[in-house]
């Protein structure tokens, strides 16, 4: 299992941020997908990788791939985030009916258009 988990993370650390999923694991290493969720679980329990929730699936990376883009973000790059302020915030989120993903506010202070 250890050979297996770490083909799984040198996999993921290639992919850098983008990460992957479990069907392009499945599909680099032609390793079934329990065997894959097995291993993802013990990395993650780890500490190596972690899960990157995205609407229509998940993708896992690595910790160290990120560690450049958190350091180089501060507490002053939020602010104007409309977040802070609003009065749904405690019932916001991704799969519920106020939600960061259709927030007309956050959308405005990102300056793109989410949809």
């Amino acid at each position: 299992m250890k050979d297996l988990a770490g083909l799984i993370l040198s996999e993921i650390k290639a992919a850098e941020r983008a990460g992957l999923t479990i069907t392009d694991l499945v599909e680099r290493l032609d390793i079934s997908p329990k065997k894959i969720t097995s291993a993802i679980t013990a990395l993650m329990s780890e500490g190596m990788i972690m899960q990157k929730q995205e609407v229509e699936n998940e993708r896992y990376i690595a910790k160290d791939a990120l560690a450049e883009e958190s350091e180089s973000i501060g507490l002053t790059d939020m602010n104007g985030c409309p977040c802070f302020h609003c009065l749904k915030i405690t019932k916001c989120g991704v799969r519920q009916p106020d939600s960061p993903i259709f927030c007309r506010g956050l959308e405005e202070w990102v300056g793109t258009d989410i949809q």
